[in-house]
């Protein structure tokens, strides 16, 4: 748990580095990709979830059932974003990867659990801080330079880092929010 968390950190701090540190744990085998989904991923979203109930706290914040209803929908974009990522890395990246490079489904799931612990994190702190700032609303703008720092990660062909920005940015950050904004809707 404490390295899922100092990973995420490093990221933040300095994207380049906390792939190559992400790499070098991968490389090790101190990182395995299925078991950091079970016992570190799901609940490190619960947890950002659940700070949808902080808001309880402060003075004109939702009521309960409103923070439960933020609570579900932030869950639920999160795990959804994780699995179509997943899905979206698995179909597209044979075709980016550079042709030597052989097929890393681990490295896909890593790069997706990462990006989307950073966009929890985010969403923890949308939830935490009392006033609304414009910062926090432009920080998934931040996740999308993580991702292409992690280019090198994933092997991505130079030629094909374009192509690769895209199907990253709007399968992992887009869907996130899109699936979001979509329970918001529907509740």
């Amino acid at each position: 748990m404490l390295r899922f968390i100092r990973n995420i950190f490093q990221l933040i701090i300095s994207p380049e580095h906390g792939w190559e540190d992400i790499d070098a744990e991968l490389e090790s085998g101190a990182i395995d990709a299925s078991d950091m989904y079970r016992r570190v991923f799901l609940p490190m979203i619960a947890v950002c979830s659940l700070a949808a109930f902080a808001r309880l706290l402060y003075p004109n914040g939702p009521g309960f059932l409103g923070a439960l209803q933020n609570s579900i929908i932030v869950f639920g974009s999160l795990f959804l974003a994780y699995h179509i990522g997943v899905y979206v890395f698995s179909a597209t990246m044979d075709r980016l990867r550079l042709p030597e490079m052989v097929a890393s489904p681990e490295r896909e799931r890593l790069m997706v659990m990462f990006c989307v612990a950073v966009i929890g994190v985010i969403a923890l702190l949308g939830s935490v801080i009392k006033v609304s700032l414009a910062l926090i609303q432009f920080l998934p703008v931040y996740v999308v330079f993580i991702i292409w720092k992690g280019a090198r990660f994933l092997q991505v062909d130079e030629a094909q880092i374009g192509f690769y920005m895209l199907m990253a940015t709007f399968s992992i950050v887009g869907s996130a929010y899109v699936l979001g904004f979509l329970f918001e809707a529907l509740i």
